[in-house]
């Protein structure tokens, strides 16, 4: 990975290789990627994308609002060309390189700079402008003919400015806490405005936004792309005792659920191992809910993992589990990609009903499916896994044979070059 700036790559889940995927419906330029942070661990979606547009041929470049974390590496970082520039986080107009910036596009496009400064003067985003004009210098100076932004919150803001001062397209993928917050979702359609395309990861989510965009007035056709995830090793569940899972800790995740489904097998499964994977605020409170249940033992909060560290989890378990739920603020998940990696592996799930989560984990068919907030339900379906081996491994393999027919990497960078091709055939930036 090229770099303007010093970075420290971050880990996630194992990225296999990407395959070429079929070239889009017309040719497509160079793509700037406007993200919140790059690299990033929990978003080894965006990685994926990168690889998987670079592996088609596309010149990839990527504005990040903020450095990187500091997290574990992660190997395939090193595969990505992009060049990654940090944007300035507190920028401000008079800094001269802003100044130049914005000087340039000025005397370019006059009307245009000035009806945009006043927009976001009126809805106080006047930092997410200056940030635009940065970033669209960019896009003219480097040829790109298209800008792409995840999660329609900042990243989106700074996007739609960015395409419409240098007169080129602009789409935006929109995921969950950025759509259905209840800090985000007032805004959503006002930071959708000005998008050509809004892509989407879930069919539950593309129905959703296109009330949003029609209720706002929006002129943007909203594209379901999912996730793509490649297949990985073929695991054996009936040779797992463990639990897993992979997730931030935080409400929407639902792993307090977890902890008190492993207090009520305890007794009938004595062996039982329940593995966690990820850090985050709950964790002190998590860690302490299990030790008051008498699971210090049988409950393992890992923290950040590296890439091979998951791999090797997935592969020896009996289930992976995330019981997702919508917590007190509308946050909730979109479609876990975790959910179709375990999948991809053949690891049975277990999860919730709540969003696009059904729209892969098919109750009885690729998986168990429980009530948000249902522990007794929750410790039911695992007690079914661990006493039913046969199941597990049925269950997984039908889960792998849905991620082969529609995750597919080639196919969702299929989707994507279209998108952004079909975009540029109508460029010109919304003022």
């Amino acid at each position: 990975m090229s770099q303007a700036a010093a970075t420290t790559p971050t880990a996630a889940p194992a990225v296999g290789p990407v395959a070429a995927p079929p070239g889009p419906s017309a040719p497509v330029g160079p793509v700037l990627y406007v993200l919140k942070r790059f690299p990033r661990l929990s978003e080894t979606f965006v990685l994926r994308e990168v690889l998987g547009l670079e592996a088609a041929g596309v010149r990839v470049l990527v504005d990040a609002l903020l450095p990187p974390e500091d997290s574990p590496t992660h190997a395939e970082l090193d595969a990505v060309c992009a060049e990654v520039r940090y944007v300035p986080r507190h920028a401000r107009l008079r800094d001269p390189a802003s100044a130049r910036a914005h000087l340039g596009l000025v005397l370019r496009r006059p009307l245009r700079w000035s009806a945009l400064a006043l927009r976001a003067r009126r809805d106080d985003t006047w930092r997410r402008f200056v940030q635009g004009g940065i970033v669209a210098e960019r896009v003219r100076r480097e040829g790109v003919t298209h800008v792409h932004a995840h999660f329609a919150t900042a990243s989106s803001e700074v996007a739609v400015v960015a395409a419409a001062l240098a007169g080129v397209s602009c789409s935006v993928t929109a995921h969950a806490k950025d759509i259905y917050h209840h800090d985000n979702a007032p805004h959503l359609a006002r930071r959708l405005s000005g998008v050509d395309t809004v892509v989407t990861v879930s069919g539950h989510n593309v129905a959703h936004l296109e009330s949003v965009v029609r209720e706002g007035g929006v002129r943007a056709s909203v594209r379901h792309v999912p996730n793509g995830v490649g297949l990985g090793p073929v695991a054996d569940p009936a040779t797992g005792t463990s639990l897993l899972c992979v997730a931030r800790l935080v409400p929407k995740k639902g792993v307090d659920l977890i902890v008190r489904a492993a207090a009520l097998l305890a007794d009938d499964h004595p062996d039982l191992v329940v593995d966690i994977i990820g850090d985050g605020p709950l964790r002190p409170e998590l860690t302490s809910l299990a030790n008051s249940l008498g699971l210090a033992d049988r409950v393992r909060f890992h923290g950040a993992a590296t890439a091979d560290e998951v791999q090797a989890a997935l592969a020896g378990c009996r289930a992976f589990v995330l019981p997702c739920r919508i917590d007190a603020d509308g946050d909730r998940d979109g479609m876990p990609t975790v959910l179709v990696e375990a999948l991809a592996r053949a690891v049975p799930v277990v999860s919730t009903d709540v969003v696009g989560i059904g729209e892969l984990v098919v109750d009885g068919a690729t998986g168990l499916l429980v009530p948000p907030d249902d522990v007794d339900a929750l410790a039911t379906a695992l007690d079914r896994l661990l006493r039913d081996p046969a199941l597990a491994t049925s269950l997984g393999l039908a889960g792998r044979r849905l991620v082969a027919q529609r995750y597919s990497p080639a196919d969702a960078t299929a989707a994507l070059l279209d998108v952004f091709a079909g975009a540029s055939g109508h460029a010109g930036g919304a003022a």
